[in-house]
């Protein structure tokens, strides 16, 4: 589902909870500062927040907190004039609002267009507008959010003035010493959970256990029919016992029908060709084309599950020892692999490049930030007359607690 559909499902949500509220929406939850917020409000937002990810339940408690500093924001805001906009600046946020709208529609049609037709387009657009108008959204409440969004940036700004978020060298050398030893705890002889922290979340480590080297390749690309009868040799050899001979033999076969690529690449590292003058020229592995692989290679360890088996034993082959040597042709279910050993990857801390530093001076900068802003928003709720309609919200829990489940 498009992101943007998300927005429709919450604003649906929202919907359905006035209807389950109908009978006391326009009652006051809760009045913070004098200023009421209704039954209505709290279950929309209560709602929104549960669609949205922010609570696992409609928790209508949770729903009160939020609504009422959002109340205390807006009325700062307000009292502080952080809400005034000269004619340009409108100007300027109401273009914005234009183009996102125009926007929204546009992927409203694409999403739901059945016919490139004018007619088709132009009847998609006003069901675009129909739809949307019906949940409210339309430009003037992209402009009201945008407005809104820049009163809370200015408030922070606010909060911020004259505040000291500096960030010291040994600030970030601390933070950067326990992040390392965070990673080392999580990944020091654990090389299955560096390997899928780097490889499926995109996580990167700041320790690197142990063992490790980097490694290029050159892959040639094999007959599916070859490589099938490889592949079919050795599983059954391994089912019904080993039969060495057949599976050789299959192997062979792989080699074989690339014999030629196989000389001639050998011949030309022994007149010197550079390895990776020989890989763009002979293989077809898209990462090498990476300039970050093709020049540090692929981080390879004897126990890593991340990558082919046959592929991780060439690079910790006997040919294989010290950095530069170049291994022997290797057959694995993508085909056949000649392998450089490039870098010797050491263990313990990464080094700091500026890219980490700038990373953590962010972070570091942004936790000041927010320190501070937290600070001011509980004096300020701290200072502020919340009331709670406890009778109103009780009866909201209760209803949600006693709500039938649809079965399957």
């Amino acid at each position: 589902m498009k992101k943007w559909m998300s927005l429709l499902v919450c604003l649906m949500m929202m919907l359905t909870a006035c209807v389950a509220v109908a009978e006391d929406a326009a009652k006051p939850a809760l009045v913070v500062n004098g200023e009421e917020i209704t039954v209505e409000k709290v279950a929309e937002y209560a709602q929104a927040l549960q669609s949205n990810g922010y609570t696992e339940e409609v928790d209508y408690d949770q729903a009160v907190a939020y609504l009422a500093e959002e109340a205390i924001l807006k009325q700062k805001i307000r009292e502080l004039g952080l809400d005034q906009y000269t004619d340009d600046e409108k100007a300027a946020f109401d273009a914005e609002a234009k183009v996102q709208w125009e926007n929204d529609i546009a992927a409203y049609v694409e999403y739901y267009l059945t016919e490139d037709t004018d007619e088709a387009r132009a009847q998609a657009q006003q069901d675009a507008v129909a739809y949307y108008e019906a949940y409210n959204y339309n430009q003037e409440a992209i402009l009201e959010n945008l407005l809104l969004g820049e009163s809370y940036n200015r408030l922070q700004n606010h909060i911020l003035e004259g505040k000291d978020v500096a960030v010291t060298e040994e600030e970030i050398a601390e933070a950067f010493q326990q992040y390392v030893e965070q990673d080392k705890e999580m990944f020091e002889g654990n090389v299955y959970m560096y390997e899928m922290y780097q490889m499926y979340y995109g996580y990167q480590p700041w320790y690197q256990p142990e063992g490790f080297r980097g490694v290029t390749h050159i892959l040639l690309p094999v007959d599916e029919a070859l490589l099938t009868a490889w592949q079919d040799a050795r599983a059954t050899g391994e089912e019904e016992g080993a039969d060495t001979a057949a599976v050789e033999a299959a192997r062979q076969a792989v080699l074989d029908s690339c014999k030629e690529q196989i000389d001639a690449i050998y011949a030309r590292l022994e007149k010197g060709e550079s390895f990776e003058a020989l890989i763009a020229e002979y293989g077809t592995d898209d990462g090498m084309k990476n300039e970050e692989y093709l020049k540090n290679g692929y981080a390879v360890h004897p126990d890593s599950m991340g990558y082919d088996a046959d592929f991780v034993a060439a690079a910790f082959s006997d040919k294989v020892q010290k950095v530069g040597d170049v291994s022997d042709p290797t057959v694995s279910q993508f085909g056949i692999h000649i392998l450089q050993y490039v870098k010797e990857i050491p263990g313990g801390a990464v080094e700091m490049t500026d890219e980490i530093k700038a990373e953590l001076q962010e972070y570091l900068t942004s936790a000041k930030e927010s320190t501070y802003y937290s600070e001011a928003v509980s004096a300020w709720i701290n200072e502020s007359e919340i009331v709670m309609n406890d009778d109103v919200l009780a009866t909201l829990n209760a209803a949600e607690e006693t709500e039938e489940v649809p079965a399957e």
